[in-house]
């Protein structure tokens, strides 16, 4: 084998090596199923995802899917990010702004946002948690 089929290859395995990581990467739109309830992840302006501690990418296709997930997952300690609908860029869901949807994939009602979201973080996990529990319809 010559030298620069070698440099070629590794060079391609740094490549590899570099991409995707620990950053957000978008899912197989549509082909790829929610790490909570299984229905295909389709919808653009309610997408979430995590990895996890061992490396694994798991998607979800409404914010409620991504904390129900971590809910029943405490010790995955996940890196988490939300899709925001009105830039379609995903972001850290501490660092989201939140609206009230009349519809998401699961029916949570919201969605990220990058400005003029009245909710947060904290506020989004409290409203599924209390569906969850049967305490409360959507916002």
């Amino acid at each position: 084998m010559n030298a620069s089929v070698i440099l070629r290859a590794l060079s391609a395995c740094a490549l590899l090596a570099c991409s995707g990581g620990d950053a957000p990467a978008d899912p197989v739109w549509g082909k790829v199923p929610c790490g909570h309830c299984a229905m295909l992840v389709s919808d653009r302006a309610h997408g979430a995802q995590a990895l996890d501690a061992r490396g694994e990418r798991l998607f979800f296709d409404d914010l409620g899917c991504l904390v129900a997930w971590e809910d029943k997952h405490p010790q995955a300690e996940p890196k988490h990010w939300v899709r925001r609908a009105d830039t379609q860029d995903w972001g850290a869901p501490e660092q989201t702004r939140y609206a009230h949807a009349d519809h998401s994939p699961m029916d949570f009602g919201f969605q990220g946002v990058s400005t003029g979201g009245t909710a947060d973080w904290t506020e989004v996990v409290a409203a599924v948690r209390a569906r969850l529990a049967g305490g409360a319809a959507k916002p």
